[in-house]
Order: C-alpha cells, then structure tokens, then sequence
C-alpha cells in the first residue's frame, strides 16, 4: 500500500467502526420540554378560562345586586324626601317668623 492509500483506508475503517458502535447503542428519546410558544399559548388559555368563569360569577350575581341598589335607592331617596320636607318647613319658618 502506498502512503496515501494507508491513512485513507484506516480514517475509512474508523469511520465504519464509529458509525457501528453509534448504530449498536440504545437510542434514549429524549422527552421534550414544551417550547416558549406552547408554554404562553397554555398561560393564555388557562387566563381566558378564569376571567371567562369570573364574567359568568358577575353575571349570575347581576339580578341579586340589581335588586340591592334599587333598594337603597328607595331607601335613600325616602330619607332625603323627608329630610328636605323639614329643612324647607325650618327655612319658612325662619323666613315667616312667627306670625
């Protein structure tokens, strides 16, 4: 064998025997993490679950908080109703005199 022949025919050999030692070791499948992508796609879904449940809370208490106001207002406006009654029957008083 020349020179030249010798080193290429032993980098072949080296070659073929790397390449059938990676071929005859078990393979391990790495489990793969999940991307950047799938991690925010999952926080958003999982953030539009919880305000879309919170929305349906709000809505089912509407009809309940309705009625609340409407009765402070009542009350609330039959107090200032008769609390402006007497202050207007103080201030003709004050501005009558007693006659």
């Amino acid at each position: 064998m020349s020179t030249r022949t010798r080193p290429t025919f032993t980098f072949l050999l080296l070659l073929l025997a790397l390449a059938s030692a990676q071929a005859a070791r078990p393979r391990f499948r790495r489990e793969e993490s999940p991307g950047l992508l799938s991690k925010v796609q999952s926080h958003i879904i999982d953030y539009w679950e919880s305000a879309k449940a919170k929305a349906h809370e709000l809505y089912e208490k509407v009809p309940r908080l309705d009625e609340n106001i409407r009765h402070v207002y009542d009350k609330g406006s039959e107090a200032m109703t008769t609390y402006t009654g007497i202050l207007t029957d103080q201030i003709l008083h004050m501005l009558k005199g007693e006659q």
